[in-house]
């Protein structure tokens, strides 16, 4: 990105949040840049960067946009594969004691999710503290060969909590599918 990274990752960001990771999603640009703050002229401005850059791409000409692959890693976020992230079903952990590669995926997509959460919660310190403690440990059990899917589920559960009490309904009800199944 430019000298307008702060703008167009927390654009960027957003418009990820509005379409869930999913790149066949189409938001308004200007629904997303009133999201983040920005006026009309700003909103359009950054997000024809963003498709120049290639991270976002123009949907419909009424201004429909969507987050492209290459703006997911952008973010440093790992894409789903499309079959997992098109519906609810598929949010599996398993009863298995090491977490597959599949898993594995969900996990990452799934922690870029909350950190973005995190980041844009107005939150005590002591709760935001507890948040980012709860996604580091998730990432170092990740870097484990065998990364268990016990400790993951228990931080995901703690997190859920947290996260259903600050009113994304969409992440809550994802985490939940997620420990249920």
């Amino acid at each position: 990105m430019d000298s307008n990274d702060t703008i167009n990752t927390t654009y960027l960001a957003e418009l990820y949040r509005q379409t869930e990771g999913n790149t066949d999603a189409q938001v308004s640009m200007l629904d997303v840049g009133s999201a983040v703050g920005f006026e009309e002229a700003e909103a359009r401005a950054t997000a024809e960067n963003l498709m120049i850059l290639g991270l976002a791409e123009l949907k419909t000409l009424s201004g429909g946009i969507g987050i492209t692959i290459q703006g997911m890693e952008e973010l440093g976020i790992t894409p789903v594969p499309a079959a997992d992230s098109s519906s609810d079903d598929n949010l599996r952990l398993g009863r298995e004691v090491v977490l597959d590669d599949a898993g594995r995926l969900l996990i990452e997509a799934l922690l870029a999710e909350l950190k973005i959460e995190v980041a844009q919660t107005k939150s005590d310190y002591q709760h935001l503290e507890e948040n980012i403690i709860d996604i580091k440990t998730i990432e170092v059990q990740l870097l484990s060969p065998n990364p268990k899917v016990a400790i993951i589920r228990e931080i995901l559960r703690s997190l859920h909590t947290i996260i259903s009490s600050s009113g994304d309904s969409v992440l809550a009800a994802k985490l939940e599918t997620l420990l249920n199944n």
